[in-house]
């Protein structure tokens, strides 16, 4: 009797344990995360002014000003003349500090587009621009560069007040897309 009971109550004990470890339900663990919002000039894909007309502004986002606002000209010029063409070397460049990841490339498609009014008189160029709108005579309303880790490339402004007066003010956006890889042909 004692045999069967104790053989009873090991079937109990080994029941028990079976049921416990099938019944998992939760797992609690905490991990350390961290991501640094920081200026335009200081990311990983980083967007440094070269020119004056181009700054960080006081909440770190590049800004492009040919107007009397620019901090940089404190009592200077007021603007680009009508009817006239302006071209800009190295205004901003754009770098590549990304890490080397798991795909055996480093490498990064940008691609830099002006909208809204400001679309009507900017023209974009890079030396690196994959699709030849390399200088001034050829700008284009987006550039796209391909950089490799550790580069970065630059891009100039072509500036056409044809057909605009003085006393006109013309904004709008310059967008900055990366893609991983090679630019789309």
């Amino acid at each position: 009797m004692t045999k069967v009971l104790l053989l009873l109550m090991s079937v109990i004990v080994a029941v028990s344990l079976l049921g416990l470890g099938a019944d998992f339900r939760s797992y609690d663990a905490q991990r350390n995360f961290a991501v640094a919002v920081v200026a335009d000039d200081q990311e990983f894909i980083d967007l440094t002014p070269i020119q004056p007309y181009a700054y960080i502004n006081t909440d770190g986002k590049i800004y492009f000003d040919f107007s009397r606002f620019n901090p940089n000209y404190p009592g200077g010029g007021k603007g680009v003349s009508p009817n006239t063409t302006y071209a800009f070397d190295q205004v901003f460049k754009v770098s590549n500090d990304l890490w080397e990841n798991d795909s055996g490339y480093n490498g990064i498609c940008v691609q830099v587009s002006a909208s809204g009014n400001v679309a009507r008189v900017l023209d974009l160029y890079s030396p690196d621009d994959v699709y030849g709108h390399t200088d001034p005579s050829n700008a284009a309303d987006s550039v796209s560069m391909f950089i490799e880790g550790g580069n970065y490339s630059w891009v100039g402004f072509v500036i056409n007040t044809n057909g605009y007066t003085a006393g006109n003010t013309i904004d709008g956006q310059i967008t900055v897309v990366a893609n991983a890889g090679n630019c789309p042909e």
